[in-house]
């Protein structure tokens, strides 16, 4: 079916648009304020815990939040016209020891505290102390502790092992747990108000007294949404009285004006329906902010598909005159940076699996409505040009692109991208999409509307997504080929898989094939095995009342936390990582090995054992790297890495996950190429000990996709990878490619071709080598610079110097 009528006119318009001089202040705020860690969140979460003691656990988290949010220090910052900041701080962070316990090593140290590989943030002696008291108090106690003690129960130290070893991620300590990376319920927020959720929440309890129900559980879930809803209500009057309050002293009459506008706003929303676009934005604020203090480790706010559910808000004050184009472009502007440069502090293996500063918050542009039609709109193009004017690492913006997806949104996302030069926007087939969700008996009306969560990762609105949940997000099919190579051993030398014989003695290339599929069905297993440990145990020390009322719609009705899934509204997967460069080996292998015979198994082992070291060892890594490789448009890998992607998805999919959906599959990017490369040792692709693998999840190796990206997508296709939902594929296009509307053209029908071929995902770099290194050696000059890491973009000078290399060392192409 076609697209909805849009005014053309407005879209000319929006292409003029600068960034207001407030946005320009705001942004040479984000470059010149120090990053700092505040622990006023932890000062009130430790009151409160001691308050509560022996109540309930429902009950006790949510008067935790409503403590925080009673107490917390707030702040209007002198750009700001929307209100609600996690801290006082332009650039600021807050902690989540209460819920994940013990997880910054750093707090244990004077000085600055590390937030990812290479970010640190000052943090007053005051409050160090404050963190570590939070720490030694919630430390054991917490529902990750709690969770590996069980599996130390079963497995022994094999699940610390294997998420040691890289063989699985994420750690338990990366605060996943359902539903905390997912879209809140933004329309019902700004069309009902949180009166609405209330009463709601009232009736079922008032139902609840009448019926003589026994599930006390219950009870105490809506007993809990009224009070973190209400201090919702509260904090949002905290930030109208302290707007009111700043007003009084305001000497400026547009300040004044704009500080009594906040309080009259936040007088309103979210606790009432919003009434125009400022006020659906102001709405949004608050709740994201009361999100994130109820679990900071995780504050990606996502918008969902924000050009559907504001468009209304928005095309309504345009056309009435309610609000100019630049006011509208300036307020949605000031979210999208606020959002995008919100801070978080990780541990230990998110810091080597993400690399970011910022949290990553995801918007979907366009796509199919319920009717079967294009949704692309006004919305959607200001959107992308607001983002390109703004020119952040975060958020990350998607296309749903789909056979009528018009020409205008793709040219306006292409020349977004070059704006932003690191794979902003990405580009997603809203097609395969609703298909794979509907395969697996989604309803169409449920599946079309689909969002992103994190960088590719797709999620519904209807359902709570577990991705992650349980300490499984994904696995490594490079550090499961290493064992293989070392009869059960993986990197840290500790024997974490089955002696499946010493690959010295294999004798044919299928015995050492089999060997390899045994001991991936080995891990998988176990691993989905501690997953359905931890979601037997987690909800027994954590629950988190305000993302499961706001969160899922299913929640409220069932009087059931997110915590607790409920089999007809949970979501689980997994991300089978590495099959590339484990297609790769294999083929080498096979080539080298056992059909031309250049090499013994044994030549090969000794090259990798010692990692390719001297002459003998550095002419076999050039045979190695010179066997076919995924990419070319060559058969050989082509189709290994088909084969491996199908046996990989049957394994996975005949997990028998009852009484829940069986594990759905969605290859995404992260850093965790990074991550996984410290997983293996030498492999046959010619991969040398612990650097980066490949990046993304259908990513040729770098620099060895030497066809162009004609042959890239054709591999890719040919590939197939038609279990999974989402596979990353980057392209690095050079800047100067890119200079004429021709040459624009030229990579929508590239886009174009790829995603009518049946192609999934597609994200690309667009920028020079040379800026690269320059930025490389002269960081101070090149802060800016975003890149496409995996599946999400982040500033080039913040990287890992592995990553860089990694970005700078991909093949750049041209068409």
């Amino acid at each position: 079916m076609g697209n909805i009528d849009i005014n053309k006119k407005l879209l000319d318009e929006i292409d003029k648009l600068e960034l207001s001089e407030r946005l320009i202040a705001w942004k040479q705020a984000v470059k010149d304020e120090p990053w700092k860690i505040y622990a006023d969140r932890e000062r009130y979460t430790v009151q409160s815990w001691k308050m509560t003691e022996g109540e309930d656990i429902e009950i006790r988290r949510a008067k935790l939040l409503r403590h925080v949010l009673e107490n917390i220090e707030i702040t209007i910052l002198d750009f700001d016209t929307i209100a609600g900041r996690s801290t006082p701080g332009v650039i600021g962070a807050c902690t989540s020891l209460d819920v994940c316990g013990d997880y910054i090593p750093d707090i244990w140290r004077d000085g600055e505290v590390n937030m990812t590989l290479n970010a640190d943030a000052r943090i007053s002696r005051e409050d160090l102390q404050l963190l570590r008291e939070s720490a030694a108090l919630f430390r054991g106690k917490t529902a990750p502790d709690m969770t590996m003690k069980a599996w130390s129960a079963v497995y022994g130290d094999w699940g610390r092992g294997v998420t040691d070893a890289k063989v699985k991620d994420p750690s338990l300590d990366a605060g996943i747990f359902g539903n905390v990376t997912s879209v809140m319920q933004w329309e019902k927020v700004i069309t009902k108000g949180l009166n609405s959720f209330i009463s709601e929440a009232q009736n079922h309890i008032d139902e609840f007294i009448i019926s003589q129900d026994s599930d006390i559980s219950k009870l105490y879930f809506w007993q809990s949404s009224i009070i973190v809803l209400e201090a919702a209500i509260i904090f949002s009057n905290r930030y109208a009285q302290l707007a009111e309050d700043m007003a009084a002293n305001e000497k400026s009459p547009v300040r004044k004006a704009e500080l009594a506008e906040i309080a009259r706003i936040c007088r309103h929303v979210p606790a009432n329906p919003a009434r125009s676009f400022h006020e659906a934005l102001q709405a949004m604020s608050i709740i994201a902010t009361c999100k994130l203090l109820e679990h900071p480790m995780h504050n990606n706010p996502h918008w969902g598909r924000g050009d559907q559910y504001l468009y209304p808000f928005f095309i309504k004050d345009i056309e009435s005159g309610a609000a100019t184009l630049e006011k509208a472009a300036e307020l949605l502007s000031e979210l999208l940076g606020r959002w995008g440069t919100q801070a978080f502090v990780t541990g230990e293996t998110q810091r080597e699996s993400h690399q970011v500063n910022f949290g990553i918050n995801n918007v979907l542009l366009g796509g199919a409505n319920k009717k079967g039609e294009d949704a692309s709109n006004e919305l959607s193009y200001l959107f992308l040009h607001m983002v390109g004017k703004l020119r952040l690492s975060s958020p990350t913006v998607g296309i749903r692109w789909n056979r009528n997806t018009p020409g205008w949104l793709m040219r306006k996302a292409i020349m977004t991208n070059l704006e932003t030069k690191g794979g902003i926007p990405l580009f997603q087939n809203d097609e395969n999409m609703i298909r794979h969700y509907m395969d697996d008996g989604i309803p169409y009306e449920e599946a079309c509307e689909w969002c992103g969560l994190g960088c590719v990762y797709p999620c519904l609105p209807t359902r709570a997504e577990h991705y992650g949940a349980e300490g499984i997000a994904g696995y490594n099919w490079a550090a499961i080929l290493h064992m293989t190579l070392h009869n059960g051993k993986a990197i840290t030398g500790k024997q974490l898989g089955l002696e499946t014989g010493d690959p010295r003695g294999f004798k044919t290339f299928n015995e050492l094939y089999n060997a390899l599929k045994t001991q991936h069905k080995y891990v998988i297993e176990r691993i989905f095995r501690l997953a359905a440990i931890a979601r037997e145990v987690q909800p027994a020390y954590l629950r988190l009342p305000f993302i499961s009322t706001i969160g899922l719609e299913a929640s409220m009705e069932l009087g059931r936390d997110v915590l607790l899934p409920h089999p007809d509204y949970a979501m689980f997967g997994i991300s089978d990582r590495a099959i590339i460069d484990v297609a790769d080996s294999l083929v080498a292998l096979k080539k080298l090995v056992f059909e031309d015979m250049t090499l013994t198994l044994d030549e090969m082992i000794d090259a990798l054992e010692s990692n390719f070291e001297g002459t003998r060892g550095e002419e076999i890594r050039r045979m190695c790297l010179n066997a076919p490789k995924f990419g070319n448009d060559a058969d050989e890998a082509d189709l290994m890495a088909k084969e491996l992607s199908e046996y990989s998805a049957s394994v996975i999919r005949s997990y028998d996950n009852s009484p829940f959906k069986n594990y759905m599959i969605a290859r995404e990017g992260l850093a965790w190429h990074y991550f996984g490369g410290l997983g293996a040792g030498a492999l046959p692709n010619g991969h040398k000990a612990l650097e980066p693998l490949y990046d993304g999840a259908a990513s040729p190796m770098r620099g060895a996709d030497t066809n162009g990206p004609t042959a890239v997508i054709r591999s890719v296709l040919k590939a197939g990878f038609n279990d999974s939902y989402a596979h990353v594929l980057n392209q690095k296009f050079s800047a100067a490619m890119l200079q004429s509307p021709e040459s624009v053209d030229k990579l929508v029908s590239f886009t174009n071709t790829f995603f009518k071929n049946g192609g999934t995902h597609i994200q690309y770099n667009i920028t020079d080598r040379e800026e690269l290194l320059e930025a490389k050696e002269k960081p101070q000059e090149h802060k800016d610079l975003i890149v496409r890491i995996g599946g999400f973009s982040a500033y080039f000078v913040q990287l890992s110097h592995e990553i860089q290399n990694d970005v700078i060392n991909r093949s750049e192409h041209m068409l």
